[in-house]
């Protein structure tokens, strides 16, 4: 196995002097054990240390998880099934502790483990590191005083968690809040093998910070031999870049086929420039990344990461067709009034402008399939019209669009009233 992360400050907080709040880990133990982590700190300002929280959350899930590996041993999870667990706060029938199976409590005391570290040592930090001057700036009073007298010091520490972690027997994952945890297998097929928490929407998020965060983790786990080909974690602020997460995928398989044909070295190279990139002309957010991976798998499936490529080109091909197509049939019934009015003049040139778009668009498409095909098979030209079979996969990804450039304020979902919260 092999891991890699990275982390970059966001260009929003590059222009306005803001740390990056975000925390990425990972690692291979000499046992074979590996482990990634990407903690996103909060925006807003009533979460001013969220960086620091950020490394905090990580540093004590990597100690955590790995006592509880070799608490559970290999019984507990051995012969299990790929297991999905939404969180316990958004199942009303799923409340009652004493009902869970011993799997269900083991990670339980998991979860309550890490919130409860993490609790004290948000803590010890606040106390041993008065709040600055230069903290004060911006923030409410109520909000210092809070913090001088060590209420509600979580807030003040608040970020999300996403954690994948595997031994030659079993591995799982785990979240509370935003971001994405994607895994892909050895024919080349994606999943997100955490549930969605539904809550996490727009700027805001459940978080470590909640008080009922113990309910709020959802997590998987698989015991009966599958592994994935590579588990990668990110944080929102690429998600919010890319906003459909066949787009994400498609980054993805990008950074698996750069191992392949460039090597670790240089593929770290390209996240550690890419990812700055990606959030100028994206969400402007800070970004993590970590990723736990099979080479050697990797290298055999590299055939199919880019046969996976040619079924999303050719998917945009189709999608374009339709475009032109019904940019046609707008265009063949205007054309046939013969005394058009206003409004018909407009839906033409509307209908002319999409046209036009949608052919340039089909054009670049068309060279990248191209390009696709002579790297998989040495095919230099396969047209593609409107009746053209595409493939039909639910993996496919859609293209590599950037998504609009969201704020970066997330803001966590806990009952503190004192601050705006959405409907439950």
């Amino acid at each position: 196995m092999n891991a890699i992360n990275f982390s970059c400050q966001g260009e929003s907080h590059i222009a306005t002097g803001k740390v990056c709040q975000d925390y990425s880990y990972s690692k291979v133990y000499e046992n074979g054990n590996a482990i990634a982590i990407v903690c996103d700190g909060h925006g807003g300002k009533r979460y001013f240390r969220s960086d620091i929280g950020a490394k905090i959350a990580a540093e004590v899930t990597e100690q955590k998880v790995t006592a509880f590996i070799e608490a559970v041993g290999t019984t507990l999870l051995s012969g299990t099934k790929l297991t999905e667990r939404a969180a316990i706060s958004t199942q009303i029938d799923n409340r009652e502790f004493d009902k869970q199976s011993p799997t269900e409590r083991a990670f339980r005391q998991l979860f309550g483990s890490i919130i409860y570290e993490w609790n004290i040592l948000v803590a010890e930090h606040a106390k041993a590191t008065p709040i600055s001057e230069e903290e004060k700036s911006g923030l409410e009073e109520r909000w210092i005083t809070e913090f001088e007298k060590g209420d509600s010091l979580e807030k003040v520490y608040g970020c999300t968690l996403i954690v994948y972690a595997s031994t030659p027997a079993f591995w799982f994952a785990f979240q509370i809040g935003d971001g994405k945890c994607f895994a892909v297998d050895q024919n080349g097929n994606w999943s997100e093998p955490i549930p969605w928490d539904e809550r996490c929407f727009l700027n805001k998020t459940t978080s470590i910070c909640d008080s009922g965060a113990i309910d709020e983790f959802r997590y998987c786990y698989e015991g009966d031999g599958g592994f994935p080909m590579a588990i990668i974690l990110g944080s929102d602020g690429i998600d919010d870049s890319f906003g459909a997460e066949e787009n994400q995928e498609n980054f993805y398989v990008q950074i698996l086929k750069s191992l392949v044909k460039e090597g670790l070295e240089a593929t770290i190279t390209e996240i550690e420039t890419t990812l700055p990139q990606l959030s100028k002309i994206g969400s402007q957010d800070d970004m993590s990344i970590a990723m736990v991976y099979n080479q050697s798998q990797i290298d055999e499936a590299y055939p199919r990461l880019i046969e996976w490529q040619i079924c999303n080109v050719k998917r945009q091909i189709a999608d374009e067709n339709e475009k032109i197509a019904k940019a046609n049939k707008i265009q063949q019934t205007l054309d046939s009034v013969e005394h058009p009015t206003r409004q018909n003049i407009i839906d033409l040139q509307y209908a002319n402008a999409d046209e036009k778009r949608a052919i340039e668009s089909r054009s670049k498409l068309q060279g990248r399939l191209d390009t696709l095909l002579v790297e998989l098979n040495g095919n230099v030209k396969e047209e593609i019209s409107e009746k053209d079979e595409v493939c039909d996969s639910e993996e496919v990804a859609k293209n590599e669009n950037i998504a609009p450039v969201t704020e970066d304020s997330d803001e966590d979902l806990s009952t503190d009233t004192s601050e705006e919260q959405p409907a439950e």
